[in-house]
């Protein structure tokens, strides 16, 4: 009888242990707009969204989310800072006078957000689709012009014949004063009105495989100078890491592929 009801015992523990081992966390569901605070600015999870976990990063700067499948998970920024991520196609970056917003579809894929405090530029919906799918809707902010210079024409000095270029002494021919002798001015041309570009190209440092509007900007950079006719689809492959070191090169800098501060600046500066 004794070992019947030892057995007993052992078995309901074991259920018991079964039963807890297999129970699985719910994905969070956010019922309310929810305030996550990053860079010591506040930035909202609208309501409705949906995640299997959020983790802010040791150094306030960056969110990383989990969004389980057939779910979504949208944060705004009422700054209108530019909401940089490597969600790639999943994410979808939208530009208002007064907002932006990403929404990332979920697929169970973790996506880093990492916002920078740079106003965001003209970019509307899309993102949706694999591959160079990923950048439809995509509008470049406009570049800057510098109007054009009109011309001036010549000034005409006042010349003393045989006094050349001297304002002193007397005229070699007619023997007059040379003081006030001066020189026409020569009339300047026209200058054209110039664009020059601006590129939104994040605070991280870009590399193969990195994605999002900074790695589409990038792209962007490569058609305006170079004419590669890539699609701006926001993943930067092996292919535009080879042609970045190349530009580097042409420029002075450190041929290594990785797009930092200087080469950030670099680009800007052209």
């Amino acid at each position: 009888m004794i070992k019947k009801l030892k057995l007993g015992f052992l078995i309901a523990v074991l259920s018991l242990s079964v039963g807890v081992g297999s129970a699985v966390a719910a994905d969070l569901t956010f019922s309310a707009n929810t305030i996550y605070t990053l860079n010591g600015r506040a930035y909202t999870v609208v309501s409705g969204s949906t995640a299997t976990s959020t983790a802010i990063s040791t150094d306030g700067l960056s969110l990383t989310v989990v969004v389980p499948a057939s779910s979504t998970f949208t944060l705004l920024s009422a700054n209108r800072d530019t909401l940089t991520n490597d969600g790639g196609a999943l994410s979808t970056l939208t530009c208002t006078n007064t907002e932006s917003t990403l929404a990332i579809a979920g697929d169970g894929s973790t996506v880093v957000i990492t916002p920078s405090t740079t106003a965001c530029g003209a970019i509307t919906g899309g993102g949706g689709g694999g591959g160079g799918g990923g950048g439809g809707g995509y509008v470049a902010p406009a570049p800057a012009v510098v109007p054009a210079t009109p011309a001036t024409p010549a000034t005409p000095g006042n010349i003393i014949a045989g006094c050349g270029n001297s304002t002193a002494g007397f005229s070699t021919s007619s023997g007059v004063s040379c003081a006030g002798n001066t020189s026409t001015t020569p009339a300047t041309p026209a200058s054209p009105s110039t664009t020059t570009g601006s590129y939104n190209l994040g605070t991280a440092t870009l590399k193969n495989g990195s994605r999002g509007e900074a790695a589409r900007e990038l792209q962007r950079f490569l058609n305006d100078k170079l004419n590669l006719g890539l699609v701006l689809d926001g993943i930067i492959g092996p292919k535009t890491i080879a042609v970045m070191k190349q530009w580097q090169a042409d420029n002075g800098l450190v041929a290594d592929g990785l797009i930092g501060p200087k080469t950030k600046a670099m680009i800007n500066a052209q």
